[in-house]
């Protein structure tokens, strides 16, 4: 039964869900794909081997999807180093343009938010006394997150699912790896036949025509416990991040070992090193010919075998995890925090039930993220394990990790729902007068029954504006820093270092 209900969430709805139930995952999300991007380029910046910053293009976009990577039989290798396969890095490349970018339509919408809150800040110091409760300040500082996560994914490199299948699909069909050491048996070349009817041993192979995988593909695994890696809105991409890191980490170590090889001068084959005639071609396409294993040992990947190598985690992940967590935490209560401010510093002064209810906001907001933060290590925790041969049975900490880990996602969900309709009952009962009951007006939360109904207002309105001045100046200015973060951080990913 639990399953049946939330298989009936589409992306669409559990992306919205999540990100109004806990503004703070939406723009940890989001963060740590920027971070993620910055980090990828920087990663390859001091690489110069051919195809390199196809690759870095490539794997920031690939944060979207669950990926899957085949290091052995030289299916990496023969991308990273075959000149045949060159047209390969270049078609997923066209096939990954951004497809969610600004339009005047989407710019024209922005733009009237933004008039609107500053017409709704206007109007709050018209008349101070009559605007203390029931108008959009509180509502419009509450919600301001919205705008640079909307503004943000406007930025990101994010592709629809359908057309980035569609583009590694396309790219895995022309793919292909280098010949075996020892002839091949007639019956797997395929259509390696030259025009004199002789086999041709040493020319590469169509990759699906002799082994039916591809080296990077989309995961296609639907296991409980990793559901969220592999649903494909932005969103879930912080799920991601765990295979994500590891996954560019080899791609970056196979580039590495070729560009060290030909920094010193060594063709695949070993052979003499041939120079390039032409200055726009750094490698000579005969330096970068060879069979299956000679390509595997010039990506410094292991000998052949049956076994998948471990693929290593990087160095930073969770300084990574951190930067991207101050900014969405800074955003969240930036905004929430301001409007709590100025409902506090408002007669009567002290928790009451607006500013109690945008508190327990942000706290549900906050717990949520941290569910599922924690929720998605377990689940790679639990997918390493059963990937290098861990038993699937009996009890044991994999499979309570998985246990917790599918507790934890669902229970997130269910309570960002909940979240979701709450903040927005708050908003109608601030529009409605709702809280414009005794209990409500007063401060029983903050200082008890006795003192409760204390108006303390001998101060006047300039300190009422000054509070409010604040919080716009807090909730604004959190906004746009975090603007400014996400615009640093894409920005350099968009330019590679070249040698």
């Amino acid at each position: 039964m639990c399953s049946s209900l939330f298989g009936q969430f589409s992306h669409h709805d559990l992306q919205v869900t999540l990100a109004v139930g806990s503004p703070t995952l939406a723009a940890f999300s989001l963060a740590l794909t920027a971070v993620n991007a910055r980090w990828a380029n920087n990663r390859f910046s001091a690489i110069k081997y051919p195809n390199h910053e196809s690759a870095v293009k490539i794997l920031i976009h690939l944060q979207q999807v669950p990926l899957h990577l085949t290091t052995r039989d030289g299916l990496l290798a023969s991308l990273v180093v075959l000149p045949e396969n060159d047209g390969w890095w270049e078609c997923l490349v066209n096939g990954l343009e951004q497809t969610h970018t600004w339009t005047i339509a989407t710019g024209t919408s922005i733009a009237w938010v933004i008039i609107a809150f500053v017409f709704t800040i206007i109007d709050s110091f018209v008349d101070v006394e009559k605007n203390l409760y029931s108008n959009g300040r509180d509502v419009g500082t509450l919600w301001l997150w919205l705008v640079p996560i909307v503004v943000g994914w406007l930025w990101a490199p994010v592709c629809s699912y359908d057309k980035l299948k569609a583009a590694i699909d396309m790219a895995n069909d022309i793919a292909l790896v280098a010949a075996p050491d020892s002839p091949p048996q007639p019956d797997v070349l395929g259509d390696s036949s030259c025009a004199d009817g002789s086999r041709d041993t040493n020319s590469p192979r169509r990759t699906y025509d002799i082994l039916h995988i591809a080296a990077i593909r989309i995961s296609e695994r639907n296991k409980v416990f990793i559901r969220d890696a592999a649903r494909t809105a932005p969103v879930f991409n912080f799920a991601r991040a765990w295979d994500w890191w590891p996954f560019v980490e080899t791609i970056a170590r196979a580039f590495e070992h070729a560009d060290e090889n030909v920094e010193k001068h060594v063709a695949v084959d070993s052979r003499k090193w041939i120079l390039s005639e032409d200055k726009h071609i750094a490698v000579h396409r005969d330096n970068r010919t060879g069979t299956l294993r000679q390509v595997q040992a010039y990506c410094g990947l292991p000998a052949l075998g049956g076994k998948e190598a471990v693929q290593p985690a990087p160095s930073g992940i969770w300084k990574r995890v951190l930067i991207a967590a101050v900014f969405a935490l800074g955003l969240q209560w930036g905004t929430t925090g301001s409007a709590t401010m100025m409902e506090m510093l408002a007669p009567t002064t002290g928790l009451g039930c607006r500013s109690g209810a945008y508190i327990l906001y942000g706290i549900i907001s906050t717990t949520i993220w941290l569910a599922l933060l924690l929720s998605s290590y377990l689940s790679h925790f639990a997918k390493m394990r059963y990937d290098h041969g861990h038993p699937r049975r009996g009890i044991s900490y994999v499979t309570v990790a998985e246990g917790l880990a599918t507790f934890l996602r669902r229970l997130s969900i269910v309570v960002a729902g909940c979240n979701t309709i709450g903040v927005i009952l708050i908003c109608m009962f601030q529009f409605s007068n709702f809280y414009s009951t005794c209990y409500c007006n007063s401060s029983v939360l903050g200082r008890g029954v006795q003192h409760a109904y204390d108006i303390i207002f001998s101060y006047g309105h300039v300190h009422i504006r000054a509070a409010w001045i604040w919080g716009f100046v807090l909730s604004g200015g959190c906004a746009i820093v975090y603007l400014f973060f996400l615009g640093l951080m894409l920005e350099r990913s968009h330019h590679t270092k070249n040698r």
